[in-house]
């Protein structure tokens, strides 16, 4: 009897055991269960995926969201695969990384991401040399991999970036990362036609430049799907202290002049009225509105002139305007000077300076 109740256990540990080597074995089958962004489309699930970036990020130059490249991707998405790609935005036209990377840590967080396109670097030029890019990039690339760990990141250089020295920062710090870089400078010139034909501006993508930005972004997800590609990871950093926190300062040191404050901002239209902030380094930028009335105003550093900035814009929107870093640690004075003229966009009778806070590294 002992043997036989001995050799009824034997069979259902037996039968257990198979049974626990059998679901081992079928959640290793690839796409049984899922976990980055290549197998869910190889398993023709749905994914959440996010754009920081500038204009061309956000599809300015096509003649519609229908024609713009993120919206083509998403077809081709689901004509190949079969599944729906649920777009999140972070993106603002005139953007540089340094809006970009406050833009996304002063945003709600989004849940699980699988892929995020960075979209950076014509309009930083205009601002930053590489270097201080390069600090910026890193530090977005780094942010976004703390927020969203499970996401992949393809990071996309424009077609109108003609700064080498950019180019080979985006790629770069990108292979560090084991982000996918994607140059679309490469695809237009291989189209044989002139930029007159791809853009609206010679910047800004038309639809036809978009439809090869879509085409290109499906022709590299389709092969990093095929060859079942490891996502981005966070590796130790290039630079030092890229892990930035940037902290918004509301509060003056001085204020000279008819500035008044209303509703968190400081505004003037009068030339030489200053605002002064105390700040530490080793950065800084301002948040300002920018505005179809904008003014100017020239910024001074411990009494060092660093630059002028416009307020203009199209349209009435706060912009979290970069404006130096490298600067020596330790406490510093920056001085907003109202200038004795408009920008030279704006066709109103108006110039108005306003300002909220100024940004720094949050360990103020």
């Amino acid at each position: 009897m002992k043997r036989r109740k001995i050799g009824i256990y034997f069979i259902i540990i037996t039968f257990i055991y198979g049974l626990y080597h059998l679901f081992d074995s079928l959640s290793k089958v690839e796409g049984a269960n899922p976990t980055n962004v290549y197998q869910k489309l190889s398993s023709k699930e749905n994914i959440n995926y996010l754009i920081i970036g500038d204009s061309i990020g956000r599809g300015s130059g096509a003649t519609s969201k229908s024609s713009a490249w993120f919206t083509r991707l998403e077809k081709h998405l689901h004509n190949e695969f079969g599944i729906k790609a649920k777009r999140h935005s972070i993106v603002q036209s005139g953007a540089t990384a340094f809006e970009g990377l406050y833009k996304l840590q002063q945003s709600e967080h989004l849940g699980k991401i699988d892929l995020t396109f960075i979209v950076f670097g014509e309009n930083d030029r205009k601002y930053m040399d590489e270097t201080q890019f390069s600090y910026f990039y890193e530090g977005l690339i780094r942010k976004t991999k703390q927020l969203y760990p499970d996401t992949e990141i393809i990071t996309i250089t424009e077609n109108p970036l003609d700064n080498e020295a950019f180019v080979q920062a985006i790629f770069n710090i990108s292979s560090h990362y084991g982000a996918k870089n994607v140059d679309m400078r490469k695809p237009f010139e291989l189209s044989g036609l002139p930029a007159e034909e791809l853009t609206k501006d010679l910047v800004h993508p038309n639809d036809d430049g978009y439809e090869i930005y879509a085409d290109t972004l499906i022709k590299k997800i389709r092969e990093l799907t095929g060859s079942h590609a490891d996502i981005a990871e966070l590796s130790a950093p290039i630079h030092k202290n890229t892990d930035i926190e940037i902290s918004s300062i509301p509060h003056v040191t001085d204020i000279s002049g008819s500035f008044i404050h209303k509703d968190g901002i400081w505004e003037s239209r009068k030339a030489g009225d200053t605002l002064e902030y105390q700040f530490s380094g080793p950065f800084l930028g301002v948040d300002m509105i920018r505005s179809e009335k904008g003014g100017k105003m020239d910024v001074f550093i411990d009494d060092v002139y660093i630059t002028s900035l416009s307020a203009w814009w199209p349209l009435t929107k706060e912009r979290y305007q970069y404006i130096v870093s490298g600067l020596e640690d330790g406490q510093h004075l920056v001085k907003f000077i109202v200038a004795n003229e408009k920008s030279v966009n704006n066709s109103t009778d108006d110039a108005v300076i306003q300002i909220s806070s100024i940004l720094t590294r949050a360990d103020q």
